[in-house]
């Protein structure tokens, strides 16, 4: 049993919040030890709740990630960035990865010429497509129950996120490919297949999961890029008769994801 006790000073200021962080520590592990001590102590009410809301917060509220807070900065409201920063898609990891994959694709752009180029194009439009199939879902989205729970419906937060993994893929693309792959109109080629792809793997998710759709729809898309420029390499896909395609593509799949919005629910 310890010889030393607290004084009255002590207890007073301890109990008020004023004892400094060292004594503070000696006094608490004291208290664990000494009953005798422990019967002088009457912590304030209104300490107590302080105390305890700093530590509910400390346990509950979740860090927000750095692509929440970058919208929050944007003028996004607090609950929206929650909802989009909580998919796997939109989380630094991989939009890291993604950032990459973009950079070791337009390195080999440029390095290997129309074969470099053509493969630029093919993988690019992909990215997005997956970053939206990890952005919404049972089998890939951790918070999928929370943003059920959320006061939108499924379909809307469903859009926001794909808007948000298709803004997240076009800026370091557009960032990275500029000094990079110096052919202006390759940046722009991939961006409207990126989003008929897009669109389309929506439209397909009312069936299937968002996960399956999107790697079925970037299976095909690898394909026919493959097999259309399997003996020799051209971008003759990307022109303005394959923009004309992607376009009706994408009203078309559009159309069909609006028509079956409510399967989403």
């Amino acid at each position: 049993m310890t010889a030393w006790h607290m004084d009255e000073d002590m207890v007073q200021r301890y109990t008020a919040g004023t004892l400094a962080a060292t004594p503070t520590a000696s006094v608490e592990a004291h208290l664990l030890a000494c009953a005798r001590c422990r019967d002088l102590i009457e912590v304030p009410r209104e300490r107590l709740d302080r105390l305890w809301d700093g530590i509910a917060d400390a346990v509950d509220v979740p860090v927000p990630g750095p692509f929440e807070r970058l919208l929050r900065l944007l003028g996004v409201r607090e609950h929206t960035a929650r909802l989009l920063g909580a998919a796997s898609s939109l989380r630094l990891s991989w939009l890291a990865a993604g950032a990459l994959a973009l950079l070791f694709t337009l390195l080999a752009a440029r390095e290997t010429s129309r074969w470099g180029v053509l493969f630029f194009l093919t993988v690019a439009p992909v990215l997005p497509v997956a970053g939206v199939g990890m952005a919404f879902g049972r089998g890939a989205d951790p918070a999928h129950g929370i943003g059920l729970a959320a006061p939108y419906s499924a379909f809307r937060i469903m859009l926001m996120r794909a808007l948000a993994v298709l803004a997240a893929t076009a800026v370091p693309a557009t960032v990275l490919g500029l000094p990079l792959l110096g052919q202006t109109w390759a940046l722009a080629a991939w961006l409207l297949p990126a989003i008929a792809l897009t669109v389309l793997s929506l439209a397909l998710a009312s069936w299937f999961e968002p996960l399956y759709s999107a790697a079925a729809v970037s299976s095909v898309w690898v394909l026919v890029v493959v097999g259309g420029n399997v003996r020799e390499p051209s971008p003759v896909m990307f022109g303005a008769g394959g923009q004309l395609v992607f376009l009706i593509l994408t009203i078309a799949s559009g159309a069909l994801l609006v028509a079956r919005r409510k399967e989403f629910s």
